[in-house]
């Protein structure tokens, strides 16, 4: 059973295992630079806080935390969100597995999709979650077409990214549906 348990200050020491143990990880979720202690205290600290827009949570699997997800209303982030063109109330999600025994298990899709249902549209305001992958992580494009994600178009040049951004969207009406059936 997945469940998401808001993000603890105790799980800052989970988040430096797992931003530095995989390589995968450590590439796509620092550019490949690791995290330090203080710099994730750094970061993830407002967030425990309440004070950025950010919402952290670890995803636990039968009660064993195995990984770490977030997601904002991408109106918080302007600067970013102007780049995709968005007319409408959108939230956006990231996530990683960090413990290597639930990776490449093909659980992504199914957490993704819990996620969705559980915590982001159970917010009232989005109506839509549109994400950003970064152009040939594949392995994170599936599990979001498998959660329902659309491919809309490819980004170019956007601030912060390493390369060409692959968006994906998927609507509040399309969820709840797929749930209810």
């Amino acid at each position: 059973m997945i469940v998401f348990r808001p993000m603890q200050p105790e799980d800052l020491e989970l988040m430096y295992r797992w931003l530095n143990d995989d390589p995968v990880i450590r590439e796509i979720w620092t550019q490949g630079e690791g995290r330090t202690r203080e710099r994730i205290a750094a970061k993830y600290g407002p967030r425990l806080a309440g004070t950025d827009p950010t919402r952290s949570y670890i995803i636990l699997c039968d009660g064993v935390p195995i990984g770490y997800t977030q997601w904002y209303l991408w109106r918080d982030y302007p600067g970013y969100a102007a780049h995709l063109g968005l007319e409408e109330v959108a939230a956006s999600v990231d996530l990683f597995i960090g413990e290597a025994a639930y990776r490449y298990r093909g659980l992504g899709g199914g957490i993704i999709r819990q996620l969705l249902r559980d915590v982001v549209f159970a917010h009232p305001d989005p109506v839509s979650c549109v994400i950003t992958p970064i152009e040939g992580n594949d392995i994170a494009i599936r599990a979001y077409e498998k959660a329902g994600y659309r491919h809309v178009r490819t980004l170019y040049g956007v601030p912060g990214e390493p390369g060409p951004v692959y968006l994906m969207r998927v609507g509040r009406e399309e969820v709840v549906a797929a749930d209810a059936e």
